[in-house]
């Protein structure tokens, strides 16, 4: 059922998506089927890292890698082996390189797939590798990955760093992995990695997550593109269709990210304009009346590839798994990137998403995890009122990507993000059941009206150098934040219902004057150094260190008062121990700090402390040569300190005696093989209590957090037109927020299946919770998990 429509015009949008999208594509240069110019070489140019060996084996690397259709019989390869492929290469010269000395030529076909045939007496006529300046490797830290398997991230250091060099978990999620298992929320994204899940259910108003044991949804964890975006927990949700890859940082971040939860950060990293040209277009169609369409374009501006542009875009309409509740979506993001030279880059990116969607509250523990002896609540029951309840946001973000190489050692970047959101949200709570036959809930009901406006940049000098037998990295950055948060709600009042007869239609009485009404502000300035170091190819040691100054202050409309929230100042660092071996295994030690201000005041008047947070890691990866795998595994222990508890002098009052503490272990793999078999896989054991506290909470759980948690996903792809897979995820059980509700364990499935008619079209569908498995979710309340959905997936690229 319908909620309450789009401010801006659903046509109109779409109409917006289509011209700017019409416009991307009108501004491609002609087609040519001609290699012999170094324009088109350069417009197709992808970096190979091929090991000698099989010839067949390596032909599907490059077909793997460049995600084109290759073609050819048994008896080609029969017997024959390669040299190998570094570098920066076309597909076509890619092939022809491999295929040197054995008799064969590739030939790229009209429909833009490849083909081996026999060479000729002649040496084929193959360009020569275009040389640029850039790490050799096959991809980059802002990147596109190729399948599921990614080698380098940015995250963890700011620096472009292989992931093997790096002394704390890094869990990556590509563009590939969230197309493939259709993705619509960063929850989803993400469910198949270790240790992290939603906080809520599937909520369409939050992006709501719960890291290594500790809720990080209300401390700014979101990064785009690295640099920080401070939004307020209810002022957007991140878009997956934009994104190249999702990266998590576990564990204390503070020394490169200024302040920040424990348990980690989330960094999204958008799609970025890219030579080669790209065109596709999605339609979809699915259950609770799901339609939607998206649109994605890339490609040069100029014949010399020094401008190039992408666009991004979706319209969704949709209802939900819940009555009354929809999922609608208008969805832009449009970037240019301007490369007069291999040294200086330039990327400017904007975005604007409007929301229309209903805040679901959630239901009583009775009648979902425990039992009601009215029976269970129907799984779609809406205790809101239609017509009342609403959840409309708007939002833009404007930013860029600044990089200069000043010479052969330096090279600076900044990098700056704006963010303006609005949100207009009315919604019902409920407050437990009234009546001891459990049947009527008390309900209440508030409106609200959120500005959100928030401002970073990020200074960075990097230098790359080398002493001896020392492989330098240095950086040093200075990095600015500041938000303003308005709000203004109301509360009011609502009559009880009925969660198993369910009669709506009661008005809804608001309160004449605001119960807040008032405008929050916060700055953050830091300062921070770090030195990475590789000896002999063999050892990396991290180092890193940073300043904070931060501050918040709070202008109530009300009372005509303002209070200082915060003032505080902290040091973190971090130090981190890495040992490369030559057959693929590098383990690693390492311990970093974090720390997060805190509001409130103790009984003697004095503002608290900002919390701290420390983790010990100790991991090892295994990445084997000559093959697309990566392993991990990491033990570790996760403290919180300076958390507020009662104080027990002082009745009423809080003081920082309190302590969580979350030790752990997590197991992931990717890997992608060579016969088209693509796995995932990963688990999580989450030891986390309070373990200090003057409230009688000692040995509690963090509401919503399981002891163990495991998923795994295979596909595989058995030929050029037919691809399979699908995935298990297992929740263990949990408590609610005040660990007097038991919730059980669940174990859900889900299916993929495509076809591809021609290289240009692809039909896909994807099955979720395809055996019907009823489960709930709790913390402050219980939220159904999604019942059995389909969606399917009609794809066009040329």
């Amino acid at each position: 059922m319908r909620g309450q429509p789009l401010k801006r015009k659903p046509i109109a949008f779409a109409v917006h998506l289509i011209f700017v999208g019409v416009l991307c594509v009108l501004n491609q240069p002609a087609p040519s089927l001609a290699q012999g110019t170094a324009s088109e070489a350069r417009a197709a140019i992808l970096d190979f890292d091929i090991a000698a060996g099989d010839l067949a084996t390596a032909l599907r690397q490059v077909a793997s890698q460049a995600g084109v259709i290759l073609s050819f019989t048994p008896e080609q390869t029969q017997g024959k082996k390669t040299a190998g492929l570094q570098g920066r290469h076309t597909v076509l010269q890619a092939l022809n390189n491999l295929l040197t000395g054995t008799g064969l030529q590739a030939e790229r076909n009209a429909n833009g797939s490849y083909a081996l045939r026999a060479g000729t007496t002649e040496q084929p006529s193959v360009l020569p590798a275009v040389t640029v300046h850039g790490t050799g490797s096959e991809e980059h830290a802002l990147g596109p990955v190729k399948g599921y398997v990614a080698s380098r991230s940015i995250t963890a250091t700011k620096s472009d760093i292989p992931l093997m060099e790096t002394a704390q978990t890094v869990n990556i999620v590509t563009a590939d992995q969230i197309e493939i298992q259709n993705a619509e929320s960063l929850s989803q994204a993400l469910q198949y990695t270790a240790g992290v899940h939603a906080l809520g259910g599937e909520n369409t108003t939050s992006d709501g997550m719960v890291i290594r044991g500790f809720n990080v949804t209300g401390s700014a964890p979101m990064y785009l593109n690295g640099t920080k975006l401070t939004r307020n927990t209810f002022s957007g949700v991140s878009e997956p269709y934009a994104m190249e890859r999702i990266e998590l940082l576990k564990g204390p971040a503070s020394v490169l990210y200024g302040n920040a939860a424990p348990g980690g950060i989330i960094n999204m990293v958008t799609k970025q304009p890219q030579l080669e040209t790209l065109r596709e277009l999605k339609l979809q169609l699915g259950s609770f009346d799901r339609k939607q369409i998206a649109g994605d374009f890339s490609g040069k501006i100029t014949e010399d590839g020094s401008l190039s542009y992408r666009f991004t875009g979706l319209v969704r309409r949709s209802d939900t798994a819940t009555d009354y509740a929809n999922d609608d979506r208008n969805f832009g993001a449009a970037s240019i990137r301007w490369q007069p030279t291999d040294d200086t880059s330039l990327t400017l990116f904007a975005n604007l998403q409007d929301n229309d969607t209903v805040s679901v509250y959630g239901l009583p523990f009775e009648g979902t995890a425990v039992a009601n002896p009215n029976g269970r609540i129907a799984h779609d029951r809406f205790i809101g009122e239609p017509g009342f309840n609403r959840f409309d946001s708007e939002n833009q973000t404007l930013g860029y990507l600044l990089s200069h190489k000043l010479n052969e050692t330096l090279t600076f970047r900044q990098n700056l993000l704006y963010f303006h959101g609005r949100t207009n949200h009315a919604d019902i709570w409920m407050d437990g059941f009234s009546t001891a036959d459990q049947r009527n809930i008390l309900r209440g009901a508030y409106t609200r009206d959120d500005k959100d406006r928030s401002f970073s940049i990020d200074n960075q000098l990097e230098a790359k150098w080398r002493s001896g037998n020392i492989e330098n990295t240095t950086l040093i950055g200075v990095d600015y934040s500041r938000q303003r948060f308005d709000r203004v709600q109301y509360g009011g009042s609502v009559a009880m219902l009925d969660v198993y007869s369910p009669i709506y239609g009661s008005p809804v009485t608001l309160n004449a004057t605001p119960q807040t009404d008032g405008l929050d502000k916060s700055r953050q300035l830091g300062l921070y150094a770090q030195q990475h170091m590789k000896f002999d190819d063999r050892w990396v040691l991290t180092l890193g260190g940073r300043y904070d100054k931060v501050d918040a202050s709070y202008d109530d409309r009300i009372s005509g008062a303002s209070e200082t929230v915060f003032d505080d100042n902290a040091f973190t660092g971090r130090i981190g121990l890495v040992r490369l071996f030559e057959n693929g295994w590098a383990p690693y030690v390492s311990y970093s700090q974090s720390f997060e201000p805190s509001s409130g005041r103790s009984f003697s008047g004095n503002a608290f402390k900002p919390t701290e947070g420390e983790q010990y890691e100790i991991g090892i990866r295994y990445r084997p040569p000559g093959a697309n795998h990566s392993f991990t595994a990491s033990v570790y222990e996760l403290t919180q300190q300076n958390v507020t508890t009662t104080d027990l002098a002082n009745p009423g009052y809080s003081i920082q005696e309190g302590e969580i503490r979350s030790r752990g272990l997590e197991l992931e793999a990717h890997a992608q093989f060579d016969n088209g078999l693509n796995l995932i896989a990963s688990y999580a054991y989450i030891d986390n209590a309070v373990t200090k506290s003057n409230s009688g909470t000692e040995g509690n759980r963090e509401g919503g957090v399981p002891r163990n948690m495991a998923a795994l996903w295979l596909d595989y792809r058995m030929n050029d037109a037919l691809s399979f897979g699908g995935g298990v995820r297992y929740f263990g059980s949990s408590k609610n927020f005040t660990n007097t509700v038991d919730v059980s364990s669940y174990t859900v499935m889900d299916a993929v299946a495509s076809y591809r008619f021609t290289p240009e079209w692809l039909l896909s569908l994807n099955l979720t919770n395809i055996l019907d498995k009823r489960y709930v979710t709790c913390s402050y309340a219980c939220f159904y998990g999604t019942p059995r959905s389909a969606i399917a997936t009609l794809t066009y690229r040329w």
